[in-house]
């Protein structure tokens, strides 16, 4: 049995029924963040430069550009929502991936969705599926994978995506035997061996507009590789695991013998889990922040009187976080000399640390100098640990303070409560919605998979802006 077969047949055999009742709760979880995530980022530039070109290029309106009063084809809602997303960078992250999974499955999922009127128990089934294959892709390819330069949000994430968006379809099939024998026999197979060929997202341009473009890239051409695969276009059987196919090519390796094997049976969205972003930055940055707040609240500091701060990583760090100076907004997310400044500097990071122009706050510029960042061999380095820290600090009058390695809040091991989640994502879609609809769209999401038609979700995720 092929990689690609093998995955077809858990995309087409795993139901709602199946799936554990911590996966559903994760799944909600997931899906109010990333709906809010989604909102938040609807005025940013790269989400306005691709909805600019959806009006010129963009098919029959089946479905909703969130944040907007925009509706346009599956494909570019999917590109648009996705870009939107993953615009702040604050969307959850997941160490097997080692990237972003929710807000470009949410997106290829939903466009599917939407357009085949399918209900919230589809749309959940459809993103739990998604994110078992990412996962499942991410444990066997990474981290060297990662590291060799692969944005793995959209280079594994197009499968999973494909793997959604076929499952959202699947699920309007007359019946199980005809989605056995029809669908797993042909149009999930080829939709993933189309998707590896859609495959694409460079670590080269963290930093820039291109980085969210990604998250909305994997949602586009998974949800195009399910459409094409209906249409009756076909794919490689060995387009996965071939000689020349796609772990061959991305990892320079072979897909372990084992790989797919847990499928079904081991749960990654609880098992890996998700990490949900406390703060609007690169998930790299976020335990050196949770480290400097602390000592900055127990020691009462002043950002004047820090002389030196030392930021241990692990070896994968530095090439992702590789704007020490940063000259805009973007790349201030993937500094963490500016990170840790201004969590040092103002007690706290939030999205208007990140807009636009120069660093506007003189104390965070000062402190930014006296920042310096290390690998740390002595760090743990299994993949749920690669975005771990430890930080010392040296104060002007000599003494010396220093926060041990640790993770971050928001990591699966120290999960961002209900409460903190629910006001995540009001301070995200209140501001788009207004404050009623908000929590309107909350307490639905609490049951998702009872929804009758995801337009009746949609419908409420609108606003004025074009």
């Amino acid at each position: 049995m092929t990689a690609t077969t093998r995955l077809a047949e858990f995309v087409v055999k795993t139901s709602l029924r199946e799936c554990p009742d911590a996966v559903l709760a994760q799944t909600r979880r997931a899906v109010l963040d990333t709906i809010g995530a989604m909102l938040a980022g609807a005025a940013e530039p790269v989400a306005q430069s691709v909805r600019a070109v959806a009006r010129i290029e963009g098919g029959v309106g089946l479905c909703t550009v969130l944040g907007t009063s925009m509706r346009t084809s599956p494909g570019w809602a999917a590109l648009a929502n996705g870009a939107a997303g993953h615009a702040h960078d604050f969307d959850d992250t997941n160490f097997a991936l080692m990237g972003h999974p929710s807000v470009p499955l949410f997106a290829a999922a939903l466009a599917a969705a939407e357009a085949e009127t399918a209900d919230g128990a589809a749309l959940a089934l459809a993103y739990v599926i998604g994110f078992e294959v990412d996962a499942a892709l991410g444990i066997a390819l990474n981290p060297a994978h990662y590291t060799r330069g692969w944005h793995a949000t959209s280079t594994i994430g197009t499968l999973g995506c494909a793997a959604a968006a076929a499952a959202a379809e699947a699920e309007t099939a007359d019946g199980a035997a005809l989605a056995l024998a029809y669908v797993i026999g042909f149009e999930v197979d080829a939709a993933l061996g189309i998707a590896a060929s859609l495959a694409s997202g460079l670590k080269e341009n963290f930093g820039s507009m291109t980085k969210p473009y990604h998250a909305g890239h994997a949602a586009q051409s998974g949800l195009r590789a399910a459409q094409l695969a209906r249409e009756g276009m076909t794919s490689s059987d060995g387009a996965l695991d071939g000689r020349q196919g796609y772990v061959a090519a991305f990892s320079g390796a072979t897909l372990p013998a084992d790989a797919l094997d847990r499928l079904g049976s081991r749960w990654e969205l609880i098992a890996s889990g998700i990490a949900v972003k406390p703060y609007p930055s690169c998930a790299l940055t976020h335990s050196a922040i949770d480290a400097l707040l602390d000592l900055r609240a127990r020691h009462h500091l002043d950002p004047a009187k820090v002389a030196a701060v030392e930021i241990g990583v692990n070896a994968v760090v530095p090439d992702v976080l590789r704007h020490t100076r940063p000259s805009n907004g973007l790349e201030r997310k993937f500094s963490m000399q500016y990170c840790a400044a201004a969590a040092l500097a103002r007690g706290g990071v939030g999205l208007a640390d990140f807009d636009e122009g120069p660093v506007r706050d003189a104390a965070t510029r000062d402190l930014m100098d006296r920042i310096t960042m290390v690998v740390d061999p002595a760090l743990p380095h299994d993949l749920e640990q690669h975005a771990w820290t430890r930080v010392s600090m040296r104060l002007t009058d000599g003494t010396t303070l220093e926060s041990k390695p640790r993770g971050a809040s928001g990591h699966p091991a120290t999960p961002l409560s209900d409460a903190e989640l629910h006001a995540k994502f009001l301070g995200c879609a209140a501001p788009v919605l207004g404050d009623d609809m908000a929590e309107g769209v909350a307490a639905q999401l609490r049951r998702l998979e009872d929804v009758p038609d995801v337009r009746a979700l949609t419908s409420r995720l609108v606003a004025e802006r074009e």
